[in-house]
């Protein structure tokens, strides 16, 4: 994808040290630009593009899914923002480990919400537990990926502009809400038909 003819890449070690996030991503980082340079790097090839088009994916999937009315439920609005908090967490930390805390909060959302509905607390579609299984299972994975750096550490440099560990978590992150966005639906059509006991 070259539509314009970008600037001069630099490699790991001319990067500047705040951008330096992936030791085994060799080559191909942008110079520090500005917002301008910053916008005509949509149209040039860097090993940030991926990354760039995968996070531009997450917004346009929460609005859609925002647009359904019958997905407009309080517990997907306070997953969305704390979605939110967590990517403005890990953009702003300086290690893995510290991106992947800026999601705890996130985590104990989800994972309190799992165990409402595993003890009795909470209901919903008994076909919808499974999907969110698989949503958390999704967002878990990807986050180790990213963290271990798989596959560019067994292959420095192969995977420096596309198929590294940070898109393949981004991916990944992106059909977790594809999943969370299935088992809100099933809740949802539960819901719908749910009679409650009479006591």
């Amino acid at each position: 994808m070259v539509l314009y003819k970008g600037p001069r890449l630099l490699d790991l070690a001319k990067t500047p040290e705040h951008l330096q996030f992936n030791k085994y991503v060799l080559t191909g980082y942008r110079p520090v630009s500005t917002a301008q340079e910053c916008l005509r790097s949509l149209f040039y090839m860097h090993n940030e593009l991926g990354n760039i088009y995968t996070h531009g994916a997450l917004p346009i999937i929460h609005i859609t899914l925002l647009c359904y009315p019958a997905v407009r439920t309080i517990a997907l609005l306070a997953y969305i923002l704390l979605s939110a908090y967590g990517i403005y967490s890990a953009t702003t930390a300086r290690t893995n480990v510290l991106r992947l805390r800026a999601f705890a909060w996130q985590a104990l959302f989800r994972f309190s919400l799992f165990l409402f509905r595993v003890y009795g607390s909470g209901v919903g579609s008994p076909d919808s537990l499974r999907l969110f299984v698989i949503m958390d299972s999704l967002a878990v994975l990807g986050g180790v990926v990213n963290i271990i750096q798989i596959p560019e550490r067994f292959s420095p440099g192969l995977f420096d502009n596309w198929g590294n560990s940070h898109q393949i978590m981004h991916v990944m992150v992106i059909c977790a809400i594809i999943y969370l966005h299935w088992g809100t639906l099933e809740d949802l059509a539960w819901i719908k038909s749910y009679q409650c006991p009479t006591e």
